[in-house]
C-alpha cells in the first residue's frame, strides 16, 4: 500500500519558520548560482491576464532546482487595489514536489516567500553590481517587496539614508516609519521621484504602473549608480539603458516574454548580444560584476520560480524539524 502525505503551511506558520534576511540571501544566491551553471529547469513564467476586468492578474511560475532536487509551482495574484480589501497586493501559494516520483511535498502560503525572495534578489544584485561605498538608496514604490529590498541592501552596505516615494502618501509614510523603527535606518518619505532618486547610489524602481511612463529620468541619476528595476510596465528612461556600462537581467528567455524593458527588446535595442549577462552568471563568476571604470549599471529582475523553490524548501525543512504545519494525506492505497 502506498501512502502519500504532504505538509500544509499557512501564512503565520510560514512566517514562524522564515530565516533571517542574511540566511534568505544565502539560500536565494545558491539558487541564482545554480541558474548560472544551468542546474535548473526554468520555463518562462506565464500569466492569466485579467487587468482589463479586475485591475489584476495571476503569474504562474514553474521550475526545478538542482541544489534541492525539488520541483515547484507558484501561483501569485497581483492586484493593484487589494489594499481596499485589507490585503497585500500580491497573494501567493507554492506547491513543492518530489521530482523522482512526482508526488507533492508541501503546499504553503507564499505571500511572504515572494516578498522576501524578491528583496533578496535585489540585495544580491547590489552586492555584485553596486559600488561598495554606496550609502544613499532611492526607492520608488512602497508595496510588499519594498521593505525586503531595503532590508537586503543593509546586509552589505552602510546605508546612511533611504528615500521613499509612492503613488499614495500614506504608503510611503508608513514604509518610512517601518524602516526607521525596524531597521534603525534614516528613512524619509518624498513627494516625488526626482527628490527620491537624484544622486542616489542605489535606485530601486518597484512600481506597479497601469500605463508606461518615465518615472526615473536619466538626467536625475548619478553617473555610477545602480538602477534596479522590476515593475511590470516600463518606468525606466530608455536613455539610461542605452548609456549603461552593463545591463544585467535574471533570465533572458523570460525577459523576452514581457516586463519592464521588454519594449526595448521588441525594438531591437536590447539583445542577448548587447546584454552583459544574467545575475546567475555574475554570481557564478561566469561574467563580471561591477568593475573599476563602470558607470551606471541597470539590473532588471522579473523574478523566477527557482528563488521560490529554494526558499520554500528551506521553509519546509525548518517546518519539518520544528513540527510546524499540518500533515495531510493525499491518498493511502495501492496502485490500481
Amino acid at each position: 500500500m502506498a501512502r502519500v502525505t504532504y505538509r500544509l503551511l499557512d501564512r503565520d506558520e510560514v512566517q514562524s519558520v522564515m530565516p533571517p534576511m542574511s540566511a534568505i540571501m544565502e539560500v536565494v544566491e545558491e539558487g541564482l548560482r545554480a541558474h548560472g551553471r544551468r542546474d535548473v529547469v526554468l520555463p518562462p513564467k506565464s500569466h492569466i491576464h485579467l487587468d482589463d476586468r479586475y485591475n489584476g492578474h495571476f503569474n504562474v511560475l514553474v521550475g526545478w532546482s538542482g541544489p534541492v532536487d525539488t520541483a515547484g509551482v507558484k501561483v501569485v495574484g497581483d492586484y493593484v487595489e487589494n489594499y481596499r480589501h485589507g490585503l497585500p497586493s500580491e497573494v501567493a501559494m507554492l506547491t513543492l514536489f518530489d521530482p523522482r516520483i512526482g508526488i507533492p511535498k508541501a503546499v504553503m502560503d507564499a505571500t511572504d516567500i515572494t516578498t522576501h525572495r524578491t528583496g533578496a534578489v535585489t540585495g544580491i544584485g547590489a552586492r555584485h553590481l553596486a559600488r561598495r561605498d554606496s550609502k544613499v538608496v532611492g526607492h520608488l514604490g512602497a508595496r510588499g517587496t519594498a521593505f525586503s529590498n531595503i532590508e537586503s541592501l543593509m546586509q552589505d552596505f552602510d546605508i546612511g539614508e533611504v528615500r521613499i516615494t509612492s503613488k499614495r502618501p500614506e504608503t510611503r509614510e508608513k514604509l518610512a516609519e517601518e524602516v526607521r523603527t525596524r531597521l534603525s535606518l534614516n528613512a524619509v518619505a518624498c513627494d516625488g521621484a526626482e527628490e527620491t532618486v537624484r544622486d542616489a547610489d542605489i535606485v530601486v524602481e518597484a512600481t506597479r504602473l497601469e500605463q508606461p511612463a518615465v518615472l526615473v529620468d536619466d538626467a536625475w541619476l548619478k553617473p555610477d549608480c545602480l538602477l534596479v528595476t522590476y515593475g511590470w510596465v516600463m518606468a525606466t528612461d530608455p536613455a539610461t539603458v542605452r548609456r549603461a556600462s552593463k545591463v544585467v537581467v535574471d533570465d533572458w528567455e523570460q525577459c523576452c516574454k514581457g516586463g519592464q524593458l521588454h519594449p526595448m527588446i521588441e525594438s531591437g535595442e536590447l539583445t542577448r548580444e548587447t546584454l552583459h549577462g544574467e545575475i546567475g552568471e555574475v554570481v557564478d563568476g561566469t561574467v563580471s560584476g561591477r568593475e573599476d571604470g563602470d558607470g551606471i549599471i541597470v539590473y532588471w529582475h522579473r523574478g523566477f520560480a527557482i528563488s521560490d523553490i529554494m526558499l520554500g524548501s528551506r521553509v519546509l525543512q525548518e517546518a519539518e524539524a520544528r513540527g510546524v504545519g499540518t500533515v495531510a494525506t493525499l491518498f493511502d492505497r495501492g496502485d490500481e
